[in-house]
């Protein structure tokens, strides 16, 4: 007989740490089981404020948004919502402080009111999002930072910061974040040097800057030495340059800009997503002197044309061991069979994984491979190709990797794409090429074809 426990009558330290598993809204209902569980909910420690407890859902949401006397009442609403909440907590053991409405500049004093409970209750990560209901590329009203109210002491208990939608306007008084480890910051508009700013945040760990479209430059000369992870996504970049000799990881997406990571030897992991016409070109002659110590690395290319008079390479990848390559192609099946020139370029290549979209199987012209010289290759043990049809140029680059990786373990042929936009067609015609074109030509067991 299993025992049945009365949860109004537990203990309050068990309530606690029960309501601190839930959130704010699931708190709430439980106080209506007893006082115990009513004071429980009082010092709850994640408050978590957001337009989807406004209204439900995506139609209602829209409705919102194109009424704006409907907007004015939920945003109202919502203030008070806010507003009552905070004035019943204990203000204190809060560990996230988050809002996440479409709110502008004529709330700033609702928001400043709410920073102010953040920092008197020593929260550890502050999340304001502005943008939901909102037009992220209107920047007018925007909501501007308060740096005054974090200064001091007030700032030092804050180890995570992401801002959306918000300005941040000059600070030169400003002293940092002592002890601030992430900062994210997205559709944010910068009207000071994000240098200084940086150069205040000593132990930042974890830094990801996304469609702030202004930053033009981010040249940091000063060290952070604590920083592991780099996003720039989305920006205006031209010049990008760090000082920070504990990096591992770096994202980048966006058009080509001049970087400097020769100060960031642990920099191992790369994401990139590259905006440029010849991009695969781009990818063999300017990544390497940008990343040569990336070991694991991950790219996404558009390839529209073949590469014309490219047979060297001033700079390799000197480092890199695992590849991954999603891409999309719009060339002709030259252009394909032109990625056999990373053989070349990652002299010590362990796995090689290519996604291809948008081939047809059905060449539009022969391939040969009298333009790429054979070259033995002594590391390469995996090669995997996902969206495998049958193209000619497909069928080519996998020829020409079982005839020059000499430690050619598996090549795997992956007949429907992992975004499943391969249609039956192509996977039969797949099948059917790469049964009579190349495992003839592999030892037993090197191809599958799955």
């Amino acid at each position: 007989m299993p025992h049945k426990v009365n949860v109004q009558s537990l203990p309050e330290d068990i309530a606690l740490r029960i309501t601190s598993k839930l959130t704010l809204k699931e708190a709430a209902r439980t106080s209506v089981l007893s006082s115990v569980w009513k004071q429980a909910c009082v010092f709850h420690p994640n408050l978590y404020f957001g337009i989807e407890t406004e209204h439900g859902g995506h139609a209602k949401g829209e409705e919102v948004r194109s009424d704006p006397s409907k907007r004015m009442l939920t945003m109202s609403k919502f203030i008070e919502r806010v507003d009552a909440i905070l004035k019943n907590h204990c203000g204190m053991q809060v560990n996230k402080f988050a809002v996440k409405f479409g709110l502008s500049t004529k709330h700033t004093k609702h928001i400043n009111r709410w920073f102010s409970f953040a920092i008197a209750s020593k929260a550890r990560a502050v999340i304001l999002n502005l943008s939901p209901n909102r037009n992220p590329f209107t920047y007018d009203d925007n909501y501007a930072f308060p740096f005054q109210l974090f200064d001091g002491q007030n700032g030092s208990y804050l180890h995570v910061l992401q801002l959306e939608s918000v300005t941040l306007g000059p600070s030169p008084d400003f002293c940092g974040f002592a002890n601030l480890k992430i900062l994210d910051l997205h559709f944010v508009i910068l009207l000071q040097d994000l240098r200084q700013l940086l150069s205040k945040c000593c132990v930042l760990e974890w830094l990801s800057i996304r469609r702030c479209f202004e930053l033009s430059s981010l040249c940091v000369p000063e060290p952070l030495c604590r920083l592991q992870y780099l996003r720039l996504q989305n920006c205006a970049f031209r010049s990008i340059e760090f000082h920070a000799p504990n990096l591992t990881t770096f994202e980048y997406k966006g058009s080509p800009a001049l970087m400097n990571f020769s100060k960031c030897l642990k920099l191992k992991t790369a994401a990139i997503w590259i905006d440029v016409t010849n991009t695969l070109k781009y990818m063999l002659t300017g990544i390497p002197s940008i990343l040569p110590n990336v070991e694991t690395m991950h790219v996404e290319l558009l390839i529209r044309n073949e590469m014309f008079g490219f047979i060297w390479f001033p700079l390799k990848f000197i480092s890199l061991k695992h590849l991954t390559m999603e891409l999309t192609c719009w060339g002709n099946t030259k252009s394909v069979f032109q990625l056999a020139y990373l053989l070349e370029a990652a002299p010590l290549l362990e796995d090689l994984h290519f996604e291809m979209l948008g081939l047809d199987p059905i060449s539009s012209r022969p391939v040969g491979m009298v333009d790429i010289m054979d070259l033995l290759h002594y590391h390469l043990k995996t090669v995997c190709i996902t969206g495998f049809c049958g193209n000619d140029g497909q069928v080519e680059l996998a020829k020409y990797i079982l005839k020059n990786a000499l430690m050619l373990d598996h090549l795997i042929l992956k007949l429907g794409g992992d975004k499943g936009c391969t249609s039956r067609v192509h996977e039969i015609y797949g099948r059917k090429e790469a049964k009579e074109r190349l495992a003839p030509l592999a030892r037993d067991g090197v191809v599958s074809i799955l």
